[in-house]
């Protein structure tokens, strides 16, 4: 009996050990697996932003002025900012007294308007910028 209960006890020991190496195999794998992935992940977007650089059209400055002698300040606001009165202001001549600003647009059309004083909207319909 005793070299039965020792043949069993190595046979448990021989099945214990078999699957232990499986799942160390199965926890060495994925580890491989997401170290590879990123740096394929990151190969891609270089290729990306290089095409998207080439297939973005250029933007040209495009100059805008305005006769408002006495404003304070003036902006533009239009299509090309989302109406934005705050974001694009335009600087005072000292010698000409008009209001100039330039801006980097890509080519298209765009309506706008200039705003003095922050709430005095020119009149009238939209003005249009083809660029």
């Amino acid at each position: 009996m005793t070299k039965t209960t020792a043949s069993k006890a190595t046979t448990k020991k021989a099945a214990a050990k078999p699957a232990a190496a499986p799942k160390a195999a199965a926890k060495a794998a994925p580890a491989k697996k997401p170290a590879a992935k990123p740096a394929a992940k990151a190969a891609a977007p270089k290729a990306t932003k290089a095409a998207a650089a080439k297939a973005a059209p250029k933007k040209v400055t495009v100059e805008f002025i305005a006769d408002c002698p006495l404003a304070s300040t003036v902006s533009i606001a239009g299509t090309f900012n989302n109406w934005a009165v705050d974001v694009d202001m335009l600087k005072k001549d000292k010698k000409s007294g008009l209001w100039t600003t330039k801006i980097a647009l890509v080519p298209g059309d765009y309506e706008y308007k200039f705003v003095c004083d922050g709430k005095n909207w020119d009149a009238g319909d939209n003005k249009i910028k083809h660029v």
